[in-house]
């Protein structure tokens, strides 16, 4: 009987803890496959990959401390296929994209707005660093 009254309350408390979690960028979802996928997303202003024949996305939430103008670099080292990293507003829109062929922009983000980066990955092969400030 107890069972039937904490089952619900363990699964709304999940999901509760797993959006907390998303929002404020401790959560990516990512759907890849890769042979060899290395490197770290929740470094403070930046993410450093390592991948071996990837395709597919990875997103997050990039959480913003403060108003302003924010520069982007995208420094790699893309033997093989194409990867882009993009900055989303809330509404999906595209407001800055990245890749070896563009690889530094500026753009000015709001402390209260939310902002999603997606890292796009075409049958590659390499490395790269993406960092913020």
């Amino acid at each position: 009987m107890t069972f039937l009254i904490w089952a619900p309350i363990s699964v709304v408390v999940c999901i509760i803890l797993f959006y907390v979690l998303w929002i404020n960028g401790y959560l990516i979802k990512s759907s890849k496959t890769s042979l060899v996928f290395i490197g770290s997303l929740r470094r403070h202003n930046r993410c450093k990959l390592r991948f071996k024949c990837c395709n597919g996305h990875i997103k997050k939430v990039i959480k913003i401390r403060e108003s302003r103008n924010y520069e982007f670099t995208f420094n790699s080292n893309i033997r093989k296929g194409h990867v882009t990293a993009e900055i989303q507003d809330k509404s999906k829109k595209i407001l800055l994209q990245l890749s070896k062929d563009n690889p530094k922009s500026a753009i000015r983000l709001e402390k209260n707005n939310r902002y999603f980066l997606v890292i796009r990955f075409a049958n590659a092969d390499g490395e790269f660093d993406l960092a913020w400030d």
